[in-house]
């Protein structure tokens, strides 16, 4: 039998050495694609394992990425021990040097920072391309679009206003609105611009009549010509909303199925975007999945004692938001077990996984019967909530008329007989 051969995975390439001198050499043609590549085990090492099948003695790697990957290969080798792992990490810069890989010491050290460097970019790139930060960026894209069409609409509102106050009241919709602004003035409004409006002929009725009593003021060409492109600015920005709400919905379906499935396409991507990815989002429990998005509440409560808060953005699920209040915090609590499930699947799995949505489904139902009806503690929570405002109402009834709170001094005296008087 002859020697030991050793194989050595470097940032730059792989080297095999007998006892006393370097063998053979295999430089990566690019380093950190190639390197990572056998550190994932999906690099082809036909070279190497020609090479190696030939040696007739005992051969130890110093990377476990690249022993499985020979072993693939049916080539027998064997992981070195960590004190020798150890001995090549720090004298790495000799190694390189005696494999061929650089000159001297100063080349190898560039060589290195130059490896650092190509990975570091190669890393930003994959991260970059993450098809899952795009979502985040969309589903944020929508919310500011929101915002953007509020602040456009109450504006928009105002100033027609002051020509036509009456519109105001009897449409909501700011879509309607805005058409009826593109209408022009009061007095130039037919029942056509009502109907393309999408108002029904009841309404159309209503609003001429409204039209004729008007008691809004005379608004010039000018300012009518600024007030319409208000209006046409909204309506693209309800076109681009349109567009990021289908955008987010397909893109939802193709990266995470399930997530989308669980929580539906737009309070998934919020949560996603939330947790910061789909891979921090798989890594988080449920509990903190239920609670994202009412981060000061919890800690206020943990501040305070007071009790925590049951959903975050979980409450704007459909199932959340229609519940009875007692049985909020335990579909909430159950939505986010599948969620966290749900994320590791679309992360690690394929396709999507109905027995997720099946099992829901029954502890959602279950829910439903067995709190049909409210606690005594739950029912008192609800009748206090339904009865704070009178309470304040006495309360500060209370402070005017002069009358002390026992409740309030008793709790004081209580303090400091537990923990002293305060010093000033």
């Amino acid at each position: 039998m002859g020697s030991m051969h050793f194989v050595i995975l470097t940032e730059v390439g792989i080297a095999v050495f007998d006892e006393n001198k370097c063998v053979k050499s295999l430089p990566f043609s690019v380093p950190a694609r190639d390197y990572v590549s056998i550190k994932e085990e999906k690099a082809s090492v036909n070279e190497l394992q020609d090479f190696l099948s030939k040696l007739n003695s005992g051969i130890f790697v110093n990377d476990a990425s690249l022993m499985k990957l020979l072993k693939k290969n049916s080539v027998d080798v064997e992981l070195m021990e960590d004190s020798k792992i150890e001995h090549i990490q720090s004298s790495k810069l000799h190694v390189l040097v005696d494999s061929g890989f650089a000159k001297d010491e100063a080349d190898a050290r560039s060589k290195l920072r130059d490896f650092a460097l190509q990975l570091s970019s190669s890393k930003v790139t994959e991260t970059s391309e993450s098809p899952d930060l795009h979502i985040i960026q969309t589903i944020n894209t929508l919310d500011d679009t929101d915002k953007i069409i509020n602040g456009l609409s109450s504006r928009l509102r105002e100033w027609y206003g002051l020509h036509f106050p009456e519109l105001d009241n009897l449409i909501d919709s700011i879509n309607g609105y805005s058409k009826i602004v593109l209408g022009g003035k009061r007095d130039d409004l037919t029942d056509k611009v009502y109907t393309d409006a999408g108002f029904p002929e009841t309404k159309v009725e209503m609003l001429s009549l409204l039209q004729k009593k008007s008691k809004g003021g005379a608004i010039s060409d000018e300012n009518l010509a600024i007030v319409q492109t208000l209006a046409k600015q909204i309506l693209e920005l309800f076109d681009l909303r349109n567009t990021l709400e289908k955008h987010i919905e397909t893109q939802m379906e193709l990266v995470a199925p399930n997530i989308s499935g669980i929580l539906g396409a737009a309070v998934g991507a919020r949560i996603l975007a939330r947790a910061g990815s789909l891979k921090k989002l798989a890594f988080m429990p449920a509990s903190t999945i239920q609670v994202l998005g009412a981060e000061k509440a919890l800690f206020r409560s943990l501040k305070t004692g007071s009790q925590p808060p049951k959903h975050g953005l979980l409450f704007q699920h459909a199932l959340v938001h229609a519940a009875p209040r007692w049985q909020r915090g335990k579909i909430a609590r159950a939505i986010s077990t599948k969620a966290a499930i749900a994320a590791r699947v679309d992360v690690y799995g394929s396709g999507r996984n109905q027995m997720l949505f099946e099992k829901l489904n029954i502890r959602i139902k279950e829910i439903g019967e067995k709190y049909k009806e409210p606690t005594e503690k739950e029912l008192m929570k609800v009748q206090q909530h339904s009865t704070f405002p009178y309470a304040r109402e006495q309360r500060q009834f209370d402070r005017n008329s002069g009358q002390r709170d026992r409740s309030k001094g008793d709790w004081k005296k209580g303090k400091r007989r537990k923990f002293g008087k305060r010093r000033r």
